[in-house]
């Protein structure tokens, strides 16, 4: 598995598939991944999840300008967890998909 230092993207491609750049490294445990964008309600609620499971995942605040330009929170977040545990996340997020 590859890892994109400038995305955060963990992926088996020898290309980033995000910004493009060639010059992967081979992902570590502990790289923090992008796992994707969730909203601000869900991010919240998993968070606190993984916090209770002792597993590390941070949210960065995402979405237009506009919101910012009037002090208004962003309305989702980007969540990423360290690679060790993003297969875990994956299967949680799929179980909660609608």
């Amino acid at each position: 598995m590859n890892f994109c230092e400038g995305c955060n993207l963990a992926c088996n491609e020898e290309r980033c598939p995000k910004c493009g750049r060639k010059k992967l490294r081979a992902v570590c445990d502990d790289d923090f991944c992008l796992v994707g964008q969730v909203d601000r309600l869900f991010g919240d609620h998993l968070k606190e999840r993984l916090e209770g499971e002792q597993i590390e995942c941070v949210l960065m605040p995402f979405g237009t300008g506009v919101r910012s330009k009037f002090a208004l929170p962003l309305e989702s977040y980007l969540l990423y967890v360290r690679y060790k545990n993003l297969e875990y996340l994956r299967r949680i997020l799929k179980d909660t998909d609608p």
